[in-house]
C-alpha cells in the first residue's frame, strides 16, 4: 500500500510529455526539489519521430524557432533558454539549421528566498518538419517541492548530455572577424590542430548565405573560415554571433565555439594582410584599411577628371597655362588643388551630419526597409537619366569656367567649381567611398575625402609643374558623351537590383510601385531638361523646376512614405495567380476548369525546395499556361483558419501539399517534387483554350 502511494506521487509530480504531432515536449528539472536562494537547473525536452526536425534559434532559409511563453512563475525568476550546438540540415537547394531525436534546452531558474513551491507554466510552439512541416504547440507545467537540500537527480544523464552539447570557448584560441564586399573572413589563431572541415552556424539571420560551402584555409598558426554574405544583405550587424564547429573537438572537449566578435569593415585587399596575422581593421579603420581607401579615393579622383562636365574645366586651365597667361603656374596648380580639397571636405562634413541623424535612428536599417530602397531606386533611376541626357544639372555651370578668372583666388574658384560640376557626374565613383564613410569615425571620412579631392586635382597641379605635358591632354569632343551615357547604364541597373530588392522585401506589387515612379521622375526631367533651357523664358524655367520637384522629388518622398513596411505574404508569392481564401476550395471544386492548389508557408523548407526547383521554373510555367490551369496559392505562413480546414479535408496537418485537379479527378501530388512530378502530372491534363 505504501509503495502504491509512493508511486502515485511520483505520478502526480513527473511532468508528462505533451505534443501536437510527431514531436512531444515536456518541462523538467535536474533535481526533484530545490532549495530558496538557489538556483536550479531546468529545460525542455523535445523528442521526435525518425526524421523529423526542430529548429535552432536561426533556422536558416526556412523554419521557425522554437519559443516558450511563460504565463506562470512562482517562486523563481527565470533566464532565457539557452541553445545547444545545431545540427545542419540541408536540401539542396537550401540550407536550415535544428535538431533530430531529441533535444534539451536548458535554462536556470534562480529561486527566490522566501519561495515556499516553484510552480512554471509556460506555452511553447515549434515548427516539426520532415518531408511536410507541421507547426507544433504544448502547454507545460512544472510544480517543484523546496527543501533545505536539493532533491535527488531525476534526469542526470539527460542534463549531463545537454551540458556537452553546449557551446564554450576553447582555451588557447583567439577569434577575429572581418567583412568584404562579398564575404565574411573569420581569423582563428591559437595552439592545436587545424581542421579540414569547419561551419559557422550564425545566430542573426541575414548575414551569411546559408546553402554554400565554406572554405577552411590553414595559416601559420591557425585557420581562416571564408563565408559568402546573405545575398539580400538583409543585416549587416557590428557583432557577428554565432557557433563555430569543426571535424572533432575543441581543446577542452567542446563540441562548438560560442564566437562573438567585432565584425569590422575589410576591403578585399584586406583579407590577404588579416590572413597574416594583423589586427583586424576596427571601426577606425586604421592601419592598412585606411591606406588602401586612401589609395583607391585618389585612383578615383583621377578618375573623375575624364567625365564629360569636368575635362572641359580642366582643359580650359591647361590651355591658359600654356598660353603663358599664368606666372607662376605650380602656385595656380596648389590653389586649384586647395580648392579641391576643400570642397571635398565640405561635402564630407555634410555627410557626416547626413550620418549622425542616421545613426541617432540606428544606421544600417535602410537596406532592411522597403521605403528606403525604393527612394534609392528612384533616385539611381534619375542619375542614370541625367547621364543619359534627359536633363543635366551642373552643364550651365561648367560653362562659367570659360571666363578663366585670373590670380590664385581664380584658380582656388576653379577648383571649387570642378568639384560643383563633377558632384553630379561622381555616382559611379562615389558609391563605395561613401559606403566605406558610413561606418568609420570622423578623421577617417575627412581623410578618404580629402584624398577624393587631391585625386581630382592632381592632373592639374601636374601640368602645372610640368606645363609640356599639357599638349598631352585629350581634347573634348564627341567621345565624352558616349562615355557620359555608357555609364547611366550600370546606374540602371543598380536601380533596378534596388527595385528587385524592395520587391523581395515588401512583395511584388512594391516593385510594380517603384517602377511606376521611376515614369513619374523621369517625366519630371524630362520636363526639366526641356524648360530650362538658357533660352527659354524665366517663366518656363521656374515652371519646369517646380514640375521637378513636384514630380522627380515627391516619387523619391513617396517610396520613402508609402511603399508597404513588410511583405504581404499572400501577394508576394511567385507561384500563384490567385490567394486562397474562404470558399476558394469550393468554388475549385463546382469548376469544370483544371486547377492546381498549392498549400505552403515561407517557413516550411521542403515548399521553398520544390517551389524553386519544380514549380517556379519555365517548363512547368508553360504547362500550366499551356493548359490554362488555374493555380491558387494556399499561404499558411501565418494561422488562417479557412486554410486548416482544408488541408484537414484532404486528412493532412501540415503543408506542402499540393492538389492538382483536371476538373473532374483530384490528385495529391508528392510532398517532395521533382520537374518530371509535375510535368507527368499536368500530362493527365488535356491543354484548353
Amino acid at each position: 500500500m505504501i509503495l502504491f502511494a509512493a508511486l502515485a506521487l511520483a505520478l502526480h509530480n513527473a511532468p508528462l510529455p505533451l505534443g501536437t504531432g510527431h514531436v512531444q515536449a515536456v518541462l523538467v528539472a535536474e533535481h526533484a526539489s530545490a532549495v530558496p536562494g538557489k538556483d536550479i537547473l531546468l529545460g525542455v525536452r523535445l523528442r521526435m519521430e525518425p526524421q523529423w526536425h526542430v529548429y535552432w534559434r536561426n533556422p536558416g532559409d526556412a523554419g521557425f524557432a522554437f519559443a516558450a511563453r511563460w504565463t506562470t512563475v512562482e517562486g523563481a525568476r527565470i533566464d532565457s533558454l539557452s541553445w545547444p550546438v545545431p545540427d545542419s540540415i540541408p536540401v539542396e537547394p537550401l540550407m536550415t539549421y535544428g535538431y533530430h531525436d531529441s533535444v534539451l534546452l536548458p535554462f536556470t531558474a534562480h529561486l527566490l528566498p522566501g519561495a515556499k513551491a516553484v510552480h512554471l507554466r509556460a506555452q511553447a510552439k515549434w515548427l516539426e518538419c520532415k518531408e511536410v512541416c507541421v507547426p507544433g504547440k504544448a502547454d507545460l507545467a512544472l510544480d517543484l517541492p523546496v527543501g533545505a537540500t536539493p532533491g535527488p537527480d531525476t534526469v542526470s544523464a539527460l542534463f549531463a548530455s545537454a551540458r556537452a552539447s553546449m557551446p564554450g570557448v576553447p582555451a588557447g584560441w583567439k577569434a577575429r572577424a572581418a567583412r568584404t564586399d562579398s564575404g565574411i573572413v573569420l581569423l582563428l589563431t591559437g595552439a592545436g590542430t587545424t581542421p579540414k572541415a569547419a561551419r559557422f552556424y550564425p545566430a542573426d539571420p541575414g548575414v551569411v548565405d546559408n546553402a554554400p560551402s565554406q572554405v577552411v584555409e590553414p595559416i601559420a598558426d591557425g585557420f581562416r573560415l571564408r563565408m559568402r554574405r546573405d545575398p539580400f544583405q538583409r543585416l549587416t550587424p557590428d557583432t557577428l554571433r554565432g557557433i563555430l564547429v569543426r571535424d572533432g573537438e575543441w581543446p577542452g572537449g567542446a563540441k562548438g565555439w560560442e564566437i562573438r566578435v567585432p565584425l569590422a569593415l575589410a576591403q578585399v585587399q584586406d583579407t590577404a594582410r588579416i590572413a597574416a596575422g594583423a589586427s583586424s581593421p576596427g571601426p577606425g579603420g586604421g592601419g592598412a584599411g585606411l591606406v588602401v581607401a586612401l589609395v583607391l579615393a585618389f585612383a578615383g579622383g583621377i578618375l573623375l577628371n575624364l567625365m564629360p562636365c569636368v575635362l572641359p574645366v580642366l582643359s580650359l586651365k591647361a590651355f591658359s597655362l600654356l598660353a603663358g597667361r599664368e606666372e607662376r603656374p605650380l602656385v595656380h596648380g596648389l590653389a586649384y588643388a586647395a580648392g579641391t580639397v576643400a570642397s571635398f571636405l565640405g561635402l564630407a562634413v555634410a555627410l557626416l551630419v547626413v550620418r549622425g541623424g542616421g545613426e541617432a535612428l540606428g544606421w544600417g536599417f535602410q537596406m532592411q526597409s522597403p521605403r528606403m530602397v525604393g527612394a534609392l531606386s528612384v533616385l539611381m533611376a534619375l542619375v542614370a537619366f541625367s547621364l543619359w541626357g534627359v536633363f543635366e544639372p551642373g552643364t550651365s555651370l561648367a560653362g562659367l569656367a570659360s571666363n578663366s578668372v585670373r590670380g590664385l583666388g581664380g584658380s582656388f574658384l576653379t577648383g571649387v567649381l570642378a568639384t560643383v560640376v563633377a558632384t553630379p557626374c561622381t555616382a559611379p565613383f562615389m558609391g563605395s567611398a561613401m559606403g566605406w564613410a558610413l561606418v568609420q569615425p570622423a578623421p577617417s571620412v575627412l581623410a578618404v575625402f580629402s584624398s577624393l579631392g587631391l585625386g581630382l586635382s592632381a592632373p592639374y597641379v601636374l601640368i602645372s609643374g610640368i606645363p609640356a605635358l599639357g599638349r598631352f591632354l585629350p581634347r573634348p569632343g564627341a567621345w565624352m558623351e558616349t562615355v557620359k551615357q555608357f555609364l547611366g547604364f550600370p546606374l540602371a541597373a543598380t536601380a533596378v537590383w534596388l527595385a528587385w530588392v524592395a520587391g523581395r522585401l515588401a512583395g511584388a506589387d512594391a516593385t510594380a510601385t517603384v517602377g511606376l515612379l521611376w515614369v513619374f521622375a523621369g517625366l519630371g526631367a524630362w520636363i526639366l531638361g526641356r524648360g530650362a533651357l538658357p533660352h527659354k523664358s524665366a517663366w518656363s524655367r521656374n515652371l519646369s523646376r517646380l514640375a521637378f520637384l513636384v514630380l522627380a522629388g515627391g516619387s523619391i518622398a513617396f517610396a520613402a512614405a508609402r511603399l508597404p513596411s513588410r511583405a504581404s505574404l499572400a501577394a508576394a508569392s511567385t507561384t500563384s495567380t490567385e490567394i486562397f481564401r474562404e470558399g476558394t476550395l469550393s468554388d475549385l471544386r463546382a469548376s469544370a476548369k483544371p486547377w492546381f492548389l498549392v498549400f505552403s508557408a515561407d517557413w516550411c523548407l521542403s515548399c521553398q525546395v520544390n517551389e524553386r526547383t519544380s514549380i517556379e521554373i519555365p517548363s512547368v510555367q508553360e504547362a500550366l499556361r499551356a493548359r490554362n490551369v488555374r493555380v491558387v496559392h494556399a499561404d499558411w505562413t501565418t494561422r488562417d483558419t479557412s486554410i486548416g480546414k482544408a488541408l484537414e479535408s484532404y486528412g493532412r496537418q501540415g503543408v506542402p501539399l499540393y492538389v492538382l485537379s483536371d476538373g473532374r479527378t483530384e490528385r495529391i501530388l508528392p510532398e517532395i517534387l521533382t520537374p518530371s512530378i509535375v510535368l507527368a502530372a499536368l500530362d493527365s491534363v488535356a491543354p484548353r483554350p
